[in-house]
């Protein structure tokens, strides 16, 4: 698709901060509960997810009226779903960006030190889950998204290629026209001739001969021009 397209322009902008919010989080869960650096960190993570997800709605809306008349915009049925796609696959990963952050920010119960050494070893676990996990669809949504423009360039190329032979074929038939109309023209010329030479006697035959043949050659090479 064009550079210039706004769908793509604004989903570049939305994967930036789809990204720097991702760094955000991997910085939130190698602070300690008690780190105050930690708290502005989850405040701005949300904040950041609820802009993206009415970003989100918004281009899913201008997608659903896109549909309507899709001739109108050049888009695909292919093209049509790639784009709302990409856009569930980002809307859940704000989602889980959202989720990590209500389980990790709610309030710790009463629990004893070994219980909180525990929990502290639990939530480093699931650190590290959830940035596995968050590497894992940014691969699979890359992975997708590759193939999704392989089709749409297979369909292009293929209809290019109908498109090809349709005109290969108009040509082929004007061709074929052209061949039977020289030889509708050399058949009639052939008939004059032979009519010329019974007619005429056997002093001027060689004559009209020569003369006759130089009209079929002339005759050809037109037709062939």
């Amino acid at each position: 698709m064009p550079s210039q397209d706004p769908f793509y322009l604004i989903r570049q902008e939305i994967q930036d901060t789809v990204n720097e919010l991702q760094q955000r989080m991997s910085r939130f869960h190698g602070l300690q509960a008690t780190n105050p650096e930690r708290k502005k960190i989850a405040q701005s993570v949300e904040e950041g997810c609820n802009s993206l997800a009415w970003q989100l709605n918004e281009l899913d809306t201008a997608v659903d009226r896109a549909s309507e008349n899709p001739q109108r915009f050049n888009l695909t049925p292919e093209e049509l779903s790639s784009r709302r796609r990409w856009i569930s696959n980002t809307r859940r990963q704000v989602e889980g960006m959202k989720e990590t952050l209500r389980t990790a920010t709610a309030p710790p119960p009463n629990v004893s030190a070994a219980e909180s050494k525990a929990v502290a070893a639990n939530d480093k676990f699931l650190s590290g889950q959830y940035e596995t996990q968050q590497l894992m669809l940014k691969r699979q949504d890359q992975d997708l998204e590759d193939i999704e423009q392989a089709v749409i360039r297979i369909g292009r190329q293929g209809r290019e290629i109908g498109n090809e032979l349709v005109a290969q074929d108009i040509l082929l038939n004007e061709l074929e026209q052209d061949v039977d109309t020289t030889q509708s023209r050399l058949k009639a010329a052939q008939k004059k001739m032979q009519e010329l030479i019974r007619k005429s006697g056997s002093n001027t035959q060689l004559v009209l001969i020569v003369v006759l043949i130089v009209i079929l050659v002339i005759l050809a090479v037109f037709a062939f021009m």
